[in-house]
């Protein structure tokens, strides 16, 4: 009666956080007081279920997220405890709890899952509601923003953290419909989301996110070719992509002036002043200044120095970026790399190489929201902000969960009927 006690007492617990973890996600877009506290109960809740991550690969995974949290703390103590140094510390433990308390609780919640994913896309679909009416409403004005590498704004978050959250879901809504036995209502809710997401996306998503998205569907698409040796749906698939871009660049005036800016910034790559508010040519010199100093300093400078060292690379490289224009890298890796050296660097592409036996015992949906997360980390350092930590450490788990192939139970049958 104990034990039973205690598995109900238990199961009440993971109840209540999974409502905590959907209000941290609402949150994003409210309060980051609301996304801290959060936080705080994802160190409570696994310090009392901890001992459910039996996995091997799963228990990698917690055993890289904590080194490198580590590895933060030991810059902390090194810099005196700098209150940049601290605030840098405190996103990471962000990171291991909620990334550890999503794998513990997802795990625990599996029956629950479908309806938390369902709640989570349809406060996605209302963002996007929300910023589409303020782009038609304001159509001219964003249009011509969007040819000088401006963006169309989303409520209370960044435009590409917004555009990396879109293309997850959508990458794990389709993947419900392909792999998951689902009653009518959900099938029809599901489908309505996936359209309505992906027409917005198109529409607001910023480059990183649109990116990201269909190298996501590319990666999935070639695991599913070589997990049923079949090669159609490869072809099929990219196909439908090359509709989707085209009738994306032919319907909607806003991702066309995307690919016009984008071909304009790829012509400025290299030519001195016309890089200068240009994105992505400026993120290429931030990009060349980091692997200077990563080369100069292979244990990394710390996050105390890092602006003021990436700023003296800027002058001593003689960059013909103006002042205002000497970026940061928007990269996790090289941002790990100029603060924690090339340890920081290793420690993160470990982190994804842990996740291929967890890929191998999964459906292939799961390979497009790592491909999306990772392809993203090298267009936006996500793990410097409480939105892109939160993004990260709530996608990966729920995406291992969703997609295991034991759970998986309507995988076979819909496979062999597409």
């Amino acid at each position: 009666m104990q034990s039973l006690g205690s598995y109900l007492q238990s199961n009440k617990i993971s109840e209540v956080y999974l409502y905590a973890l959907f209000l941290g996600f609402v949150s994003l877009w409210v309060s980051p007081f609301f996304v801290s506290l959060v936080t705080v109960l994802s160190i409570i809740y696994v310090f009392l279920n901890y001992r459910i991550l039996s996995s091997k690969n799963i228990k990698r995974l917690v055993f890289i997220t904590i080194t490198i949290l580590l590895i933060s703390i030991l810059d902390t103590f090194i810099s005196g405890f700098s209150s940049i140094a601290l605030s840098k510390f405190l996103l990471l433990v962000g990171f291991v709890f909620i990334l550890t308390s999503s794998l513990i609780l997802f795990e625990k919640s599996k029956d629950n899952l479908i309806h938390f994913t369902l709640a989570i896309s349809l406060v996605v679909a209302i963002i996007n509601v929300i910023a589409l009416s303020n782009y038609f409403l304001n159509m001219d004005f964003y249009n011509v923003l969007l040819l000088q590498s401006k963006s169309i704004p989303i409520p209370n978050m960044h435009h590409i953290h917004f555009g990396i959250i879109n293309a997850c879901v959508i990458a794990i809504l389709g993947g419900l419909i392909v792999t998951q036995k689902l009653k009518k209502t959900q099938k029809n809710l599901i489908t309505f989301l996936v359209i309505f997401i992906i027409i917005s996306f198109h529409v607001l998503s910023s480059r990183t996110g649109l990116l990201s998205f269909y190298f996501g569907v590319v990666a999935s698409l070639i695991a599913y070719a070589f997990q049923k040796k079949s090669y159609k749906e490869l072809i099929f698939g990219f196909l439908l992509i090359l509709v989707s871009i085209s009738m994306s660049y032919y319907f909607s005036t806003s991702f066309r002036n995307k690919i016009e800016n984008s071909i304009e910034d790829y012509n400025s790559w290299g030519k001195g002043d016309e890089m200068n508010f240009k994105s992505m040519a400026m993120r290429i010199e931030a990009s060349k200044m980091c692997v200077k100093i990563i080369g100069e300093y292979p244990l990394g400078v710390g996050v105390k120095a890092q602006e003021q060292v990436l700023q003296a690379t800027y002058v001593k490289e003689d960059t013909p970026l103006d002042i205002e224009n000497r970026v940061g890298p928007h990269n996790q890796f090289l941002e790990f790399g100029v603060k924690y050296g090339w340890i920081g660097i290793i420690l993160l592409v470990l982190f994804f190489i842990s996740l291929i036996p967890v890929i191998k015992q999964s459906s292939f949906p799961l390979v497009a929201v790592i491909t999306i997360i990772l392809i993203s980390l090298f267009f936006e350092s996500l793990l410097e902000r409480q939105t892109g930590i939160f993004l990260f450490s709530l996608f990966i788990p729920l995406g291992i969960s969703l997609f295991k192939k034991e759970i998986s139970s309507n995988y076979e049958e819909n496979m062999t009927s597409i």
